[in-house]
């Protein structure tokens, strides 16, 4: 290879990893946050989707679908962030 391609090579790189580099750090930030919040919707749980005297028609087949979408949701999000995250990473 040239030496005139690897110095436009070399600047090329060096100009894009300081962009990288905050990309990396929002994308963990946002994938910790996040995993941290499904901490505490499971570790409250209960208070969250236990049974409510208060409601009507609120049976446990109810509830269970209720904690079925969080998770479904949580899930899939958590997903698209470590894929991202592990994209990002990897290039």
């Amino acid at each position: 290879m040239n030496t005139l391609v690897t110095d436009q090579v070399a600047s090329l790189i060096a100009g894009i990893e300081p962009a990288g580099l905050a990309a990396l750090r929002v994308g963990t930030f946002a994938v910790i946050v996040f995993l941290l919040a499904g901490v505490f919707i499971f570790r409250r749980r209960h208070q969250l989707f236990d049974g409510d005297p208060n409601v009507e028609n609120d049976v446990p087949a109810v509830r269970h679908n209720r904690v079925e979408e969080v998770v479904f949701v949580w899930s899939g999000l958590m997903l698209v962030l470590l894929s991202i995250l592990f994209q990002v990473w990897s290039a």
